[in-house]
């Protein structure tokens, strides 16, 4: 349960979410990313009210939770699972696979790890950099 929280947060920071267990940190998450409705309170993204009732809604706002447990999907690949509920897309809504073998890579070369896009998160031998 929370009670009387309230932080603001700024394009380009980071910041930590510390507590003991049970004080409410992964309730506040969910709450902001939709999975969980709040029962009281309000959320303002920009100076706009705003009301996420599913969990797609704030990614689509450019809110998203990296959660402590990282779970992938075995059977999909690297770049697959990087992008993962937010995949590019192409005119008619279809996954514009070739935008998200380019972000993929991108995002992997600005930070110095080295992956087969292609391979299956089940097959770590098609690592390519001992540092991941």
């Amino acid at each position: 349960m929370l009670h009387g929280v309230s932080f603001g947060l700024r394009p380009g920071e980071v910041h930590a979410l510390l507590g003991e267990n049970g004080a409410g940190k992964s309730t506040l998450i969910k709450v902001i990313t939709g999975i969980h409705q709040a029962d009281g309170g309000e959320i303002y993204l920009n100076d706009k009210h705003v009301h996420f009732n599913d969990p797609c809604r704030p990614g689509l706002a450019g809110i998203a939770a990296i959660y402590q447990e990282l779970s992938l999907c075995p059977d999909l690949n690297v770049a697959e699972n990087i992008f993962l509920g937010r995949q590019p897309t192409a005119v008619g809504g279809r996954i514009d696979w070739r935008k998200l073998y380019s972000e993929a890579d991108r995002l992997l070369i600005s930070l110095g790890v080295h992956l087969d896009l292609k391979a299956k998160a089940r097959q770590p031998e098609h690592r390519t950099d001992a540092k991941c």
